[in-house]
């Protein structure tokens, strides 16, 4: 009985050992144990998401790539977009690279970016200072010098290509045309396919021979760069910027959904002057919902000239009623000395039906000559429901905070560079 106990125990040793030669070494295995340890050191310090990572690397990706480890990133952000799924608590990091180099720190977009999906985390890994470098702007489609032809609903070109003109599904354009029947000029167009030398769109144009057409200059455009129409969605460290050269390119991101927050995040919705001088509809950030939170961010900037009746931050878009939205410790950074334009614009006398919050906010305007040049720090339609609520916040370059003081109050008259006021009046 000892004896056979003894070689069963024997056995079951050589069996274990026979196993575990069996085994593949981790060196040998496919990539599970590597994938997973390496996406453990790749996830260390971001958000906690309960859905899937997917990295964007602007060097290094590629569309072909799963974009689920830095090794394997996506090289745009609407790439990493389309592979969340709404709802699912996916996340976007966006990798920059520390050289400087603006191809090396910036996700390019060739056309506006309809954010519709619930539920997604998008974080910037880049220094998180002042003008960040977790960059997301236009890349601008431009064609011209080709021969065109015109049909309904096609431009077609003889040699050449679209797609290396940067088109893309999606994208916004504007038509110059001045041939023998400059029909088309100035009319717009959203693209809906596209090959080399064929750009399909939705509006319709009237059809014209080369000869008609003439010199045509087909130049894309963003009004905004994103407007986000899903809820639940943050943001992090991102450095956003509309890059449309065109006056047609206006506003920076527009948020169209209850419940998004964002953190540390630069807004500029116009980096140009034409687009700059566009009168009232032009914004960094557009606030037409409610239950909006905006942590350490900043709106605009002072290299860029803004010279209209227009403001950083714009509230609502038509009659629909916005509410509870805070903004704290923020920064507004402009340029002008157009006395008309302003750091918040009201956009109708309904819109506000519940008081916009402003904490430690500062709005200042950078051009030394033109202090108190500037009107008013609120412009745009008077709310007759509730206000702008400005707590602990300062400005400098407007002679005053704004023309209403029955709609809006502040707790540090000193606070303003010129007369200033607590409004007293709240209904």
């Amino acid at each position: 009985m000892k004896m056979n106990k003894y070689l069963w125990i024997l056995l079951l040793l050589s069996l274990g050992l026979s196993l575990g030669i069996a085994q593949p070494t981790p060196s040998t295995s496919p990539s599970t144990y590597y994938s997973q340890s390496q996406l453990a050191v790749d996830i260390a310090g971001l958000p906690a998401i309960r859905g899937t990572w997917y990295f964007v690397d602007p060097t290094t990706g590629s569309a072909t790539n799963s974009g689920k480890l830095k090794s394997a990133a996506f090289a745009t952000l609407k790439t990493a977009y389309d592979a969340c799924t709404s709802g699912a608590g996916d996340g976007i990091c966006v990798v920059a690279r520390g050289t400087g180099t603006a191809s090396q720190t910036t996700s390019y977009l060739k056309a506006p970016l309809a954010w519709s999906k619930y539920s997604i985390t998008v974080y910037g890994l880049a220094d998180e200072a002042y003008f960040g470098r977790a960059r997301i702007t236009t890349t601008v489609p431009v064609t011209t010098g080709a021969t065109v032809t015109m049909t309904a609903h096609t431009v077609v070109r003889t040699s050449g290509s679209f797609i290396t003109d940067n088109w893309a599904v999606g994208s916004t354009g504007y038509c110059t045309s001045s041939g023998t029947a400059s029909t088309n000029n100035a009319a717009t167009f959203t693209v809906t396919a596209v090959t080399a030398l064929t750009l399909t769109f939705t509006e319709t144009f009237t059809a014209q021979t080369a000869a008609e057409c003439g010199t045509v200059v087909l130049t894309g455009y963003f009004a905004p760069l994103i407007t986000i129409s899903g809820e639940n969605n943050r943001f992090f460290n991102l450095h956003i910027v509309n890059g449309s050269t065109l006056v047609q390119g206006i506003g920076g991101v527009s948020v169209q959904a209850n419940r998004n927050y964002f953190k540390n995040c630069h807004f500029i919705g116009a980096s140009n002057a034409t687009a700059a001088a566009v009168a009232t509809t032009q914004f960094d950030i557009e606030a037409a919902a409610s239950e909006l939170q905006f942590d350490d961010c900043y709106f605009g900037t002072k290299s860029t000239i803004y010279a209209a009746a227009n403001a950083h931050i714009k509230l609502g878009i038509s009659t629909t009623q916005i509410g509870q939205v805070f903004f704290n410790r923020c920064k507004v950074i402009s340029y002008s000395a157009t006395a008309g334009h302003g750091a918040i614009i009201v956009t109708n006398a309904v819109t506000l039906g519940g008081w916009i919050t402003f904490s430690d906010c500062t709005f200042s305007n950078w051009n030394s000559g033109a202090i108190t040049a500037l009107t008013t720090v609120i412009i745009g339609a008077t709310p007759n429901n509730c206000g702008i609520f400005l707590h602990n916040c300062g400005e400098i370059g407007w002679a005053a905070w704004g023309a209403n003081d029955d709609k809006w109050v502040t707790d540090n008259a000193a606070g303003a560079a010129g007369v200033g006021g607590i409004g007293l009046n709240i209904q």
